[in-house]
């Protein structure tokens, strides 16, 4: 499970969740208090809503073809979520 910090203005709720995540798969669902999909390369993502900062579980798929494609996408779909974009996300980390 990892946690990533939220810039302020940008919603955690489950409904905003959800229509991000539809953005990048389109059976995305709500389950209980997280919303569950699928991305390239990983064979599910949870995404617990509702907290000040957001946590993901994810599940690889050791058989995808293209793990560069893979990684390209989630960073933007956290970047999406979070409003921090890579370089920002490090830089928060390297603080701590």
């Amino acid at each position: 499970m990892r946690e990533y910090p939220v810039k302020k203005g940008v919603k955690t709720d489950t409904e905003s969740i959800l229509s991000t995540c539809l953005k990048y798969s389109k059976d995305s669902k709500i389950h209980e208090n997280s919303v569950e999909l699928a991305l390239p390369g990983l064979k599910s993502v949870r995404v617990l809503c509702g907290m000040k900062n957001l946590q993901l579980e994810t599940e690889s798929d050791t058989s995808y073809g293209n793990p560069q494609e893979s990684i390209r996408i989630y960073n933007q779909f956290i970047t999406e979520l979070t409003g921090f974009d890579s370089k920002e996300r490090k830089k928060r980390l390297s603080k701590l």
